[in-house]
């Protein structure tokens, strides 16, 4: 409900509007006082008239300016009845006194009394006395002079009486009108002035939303390069002691820490893609996969974690295993997975965890695909399992657990970008089975490119060794490089920074410069615009440089790009994109 100062400004505005309509009456009364009885029933009328609304103008005026001041509503009625009451009982004095005075002009007072009545009744009235002071006095006037006129005849006083009930009742109602009106009026205020607070509201939250989400952004981007540059270099040293003759327990050890870096670098994918999912975009990197392999890889990697909790982790396939290959995301499947796996772990306390794999040809072709994680755990109660899937939200075991609310909303995220539907029920007789299940087309998978410790494959009879600057601030990824290109049997410089990458290109020409980003000194992109900077200046060729960085957000690529870069290669290093660029890079020697 809205409070007194609100009524008070409406009605303050209410009368302020009526004051142009009053006075014009009032000049137009005076002057024809003038014409019909003269100039001194003339100014008589003008001088009470006007000079009853310069305080009625003054109380408008003063509830306008002031209406939270203690008391003024109540010193407002007041005013604005007082006056009232006033001007009515003027008005009524004034057509008895000329009436009695003059006579013969009864037609005309009898009108001018009736207007008058009509006026004042339906004007604005800040209360039923405001409402009875406009309207009894002169209702009063018409009942003498008709009392006076009619002698024994009571018809005509009847219908006198009529007339005047029926202006009260007119009035009556338009007075109604009056306060509906400004009550709609006042609850529109209101309801503005809560809209503009909640725009407020809503602006200032919107702001503090903005700051957190570049906050995120900022956390995200570190966490990325910090986990990155080591994973670089223990995936990278994986793939140099891979390409070396090895007994085969060493072998199959190294195999095994390239599988599990391989899941942690997409798993890392993964959960970076959270600032994604909350836009509606998710990418997908399709290639050949053979899913059943992925799924002993799985299982190889988790098998000790299985054995440390006392847990029995079986896998079984369905389908030919030709039919598990298929063209899909690689790093989507396999995060559904093991944060599956992940989850049935940790809410599994003793018994066996299964994982059921399909694969059925569809009758377009292509292959559907069916995954369950069946677990011993606490299971889902029926009313929560919607709520599992949105980011955030945890049931209490997952929360003992430890986990952050993302899992299954990754998971979510990745099986809807497949095209597929995901879900839990429950197991018998207990648990719960997690599942998803999508389509996907066939694919045969080509053999594995591994680095080779003789010259490189990438550089043929045709072309000489490129000759390759790589700025790189980390000692470990330096060595790391050393050794790659060591196993290509190419010419590497290394430099410590963006500065020195600069030097460099100014002594000697390279056909390659992989730059990293966050370097001390000069950073990558300052660096690489210095570059771009010379060679236009001194008409230099233009040098094939590649960031070789772990920041690769789109907005790092697009800004690297938009600096001159001819390419971006993220960390951890991905061999065959390294090898693509260095076969692009190698000059050709001329035809003979």
């Amino acid at each position: 409900m809205a409070d007194s100062t609100d009524y008070l400004k409406a009605y303050a505005d209410r009368y302020r509007d009526m004051f142009p309509v009053r006075l014009a009456t009032i000049a137009a009364i005076v002057i024809l006082s003038f014409w019909v009885l003269g100039w001194g029933w003339a100014a008589n009328f003008a001088l009470f008239q006007f000079g009853l609304y310069i305080p009625l103008w003054h109380a408008v005026q003063t509830a306008r300016a002031r209406p939270d001041a203690p008391g003024a509503a109540r010193r407002f009625r007041l005013s604005a009845e007082i006056v009232t009451l006033c001007l009515a009982s003027h008005n009524a004095l004034f057509i008895l006194a000329a009436w009695r005075a003059e006579p013969e002009h009864l037609d005309y007072l009898r009108l001018l009394l009736a207007g008058n009545l009509m006026v004042g009744a339906h004007q604005v009235h800040i209360s039923r006395a405001s409402f009875a002071a406009a309207v009894v006095p002169p209702s009063l006037a018409v009942m003498v002079i008709a009392s006076y006129q009619v002698g024994s005849d009571p018809r005509l006083l009847g219908a006198v009486a009529l007339f005047v009930l029926g202006v009260s009742a007119a009035a009556w109602r338009q007075w109604g009108s009056d306060r509906e009106t400004i009550d709609l009026m006042i609850t529109v205020t209101e309801r503005s002035r809560e809209l503009r607070a909640a725009l407020a509201e809503a602006e200032v939250n919107r702001a503090a939303a903005e700051r957190a989400n570049k906050a995120k952004s900022r956390f995200l981007a570190m966490i990325s390069h910090e986990v990155r540059t080591p994973l670089n270099v223990i995936l990278g040293l994986t793939e140099v002691l891979r390409g070396r003759r090895r007994p085969k327990a060493e072998a199959a050890v190294i195999d095994d820490m390239a599988d599990a870096g391989g899941m942690l670098l997409r798993l890392l994918n993964g959960a970076l893609d959270i600032s994604k999912i909350e836009s509606g975009q998710v990418d997908l990197h399709l290639a050949p996969v053979d899913l059943g392999e992925r799924l002993d890889a799985i299982a190889r990697v988790w098998r000790s974690r299985v054995d440390e909790l006392g847990l029995s982790l079986e896998i079984e396939l369905k389908g030919a295993r030709e039919h598990f290959v298929v063209m899909t995301d690689e790093g989507r499947v396999e995060q559904v997975l093991i944060n599956y796996l992940s989850n049935a772990l940790k809410l599994t306390p003793t018994g066996t965890i299964r994982i059921l794999a399909r694969a059925l040809p569809a009758p377009d072709g292509r292959i559907d695909l069916d995954f369950e994680v069946h677990d011993q755990g606490p299971g889902v109660p029926e009313d929560q399992r919607e709520r599992i899937f949105l980011p955030f939200e945890q049931l209490d075991a997952g929360r003992k657990a430890g986990g952050a609310g993302l899992g299954l909303a990754l998971c979510r995220a990745s099986v809807q970008a497949l095209g597929g539907a995901l879900g839990v029920r429950t197991a018998k007789p207990q648990g719960a089975v997690f599942w998803f299940r999508f389509t996907a087309e066939r694919a045969t998978l080509s053999p594995a490119a591994v680095p080779s410790p003789s010259p490189s494959p990438a550089v043929d009879a045709a072309s000489h060794a490129p000759r390759v600057l790589a700025a790189e601030d980390h000692p470990a990824n330096r060595k790391l490089l050393a050794l790659l290109f060591q196993s290509f049997g190419l010419d590497l410089v290394l430099v410590e920074n963006g500065r020195e990458a600069v030097e460099a290109l100014r002594a000697a020409p390279f056909d390659l410069v992989l730059m990293d980003v966050m370097m001390p000194v000069m950073d990558g992109v300052e660096a690489l615009t210095a570059i771009r900077a010379e060679e236009a200046a001194a008409g230099r060729p233009r040098t094939a440089i590649h960031m070789l960085t772990a920041n690769v957000f789109e907005e790092d690529v697009a800004r690297y790009m938009a600096a001159g870069a001819d390419g971006v290669l993220r960390k951890p290093i991905e061999i065959p994109a390294l090898q693509a660029v260095l076969t692009a890079a190698a000059p050709q020697t001329a035809d003979a």
